[in-house]
């Protein structure tokens, strides 16, 4: 009976974070690819582990595209965030990113650049993209990518407290603790 309630609140924690994320996604601001989106599934990955950042970025592009648009770019998106969740969960494996907010924030303003580019590779394969072809749809995107990068680094410490205290509450008040 425990197990299934712990399955319960990760999959109600999950979904409760996917609808925070698909709405912010959404809600557009001026400025071209700026959302929170990467700077929470940084935190959730570093939060709660890699299973739970890579749920969270692979939901979070399938529902906020049915309203934004669904396409073959939907692969490389997923893809992208998939790329940018290793990347955290790798550092946060082998370094002491954990405990380091200064290049938590480095990180997570890469991860805007890392998105892009791998975003672009994706869509090589799939729009068979080719040698001057790939470089100028990622030349092109490059202002974007700088976007997204500087809204990650003006999100990451507006979202960093908060959300780590909601998640922590999560873990502390719950059996488990980490989304498989």
């Amino acid at each position: 009976m425990a197990a299934a309630h712990d399955r319960t609140r990760q999959v109600t924690l999950l979904a409760m974070l996917t609808a925070l994320c698909v709405a912010l996604r959404i809600v557009k601001i001026p400025i071209p690819n700026v959302q929170p989106v990467t700077a929470i599934l940084m935190l959730v990955t570093l939060q709660l582990g890699l299973g739970a950042g890579l749920l969270l970025a692979v939901n979070t592009m399938v529902l906020s595209n049915i309203f934004l648009g669904f396409g073959i770019w939907t692969i490389p998106q997923i893809g992208a965030y998939a790329g940018c969740i290793l990347v955290v969960g790798l550092l946060a494996r082998w370094t002491p990113l954990r405990r380091w907010f200064w290049a938590q924030l480095a990180v997570c303003g890469l991860l805007g650049l890392l998105y892009g580019f791998l975003v672009s590779a994706g869509m090589a394969v799939f729009g068979q993209l080719s040698g001057l072809g790939f470089w100028a749809y990622y030349i092109a995107g490059l202002p974007f990518d700088g976007y997204h990068a500087a809204g990650n680094l003006v999100f990451y410490p507006l979202l960093k407290k908060p959300l780590a205290v909601a998640l922590q509450h999560y873990q502390h008040h719950g059996q488990g603790g980490s989304v498989q």
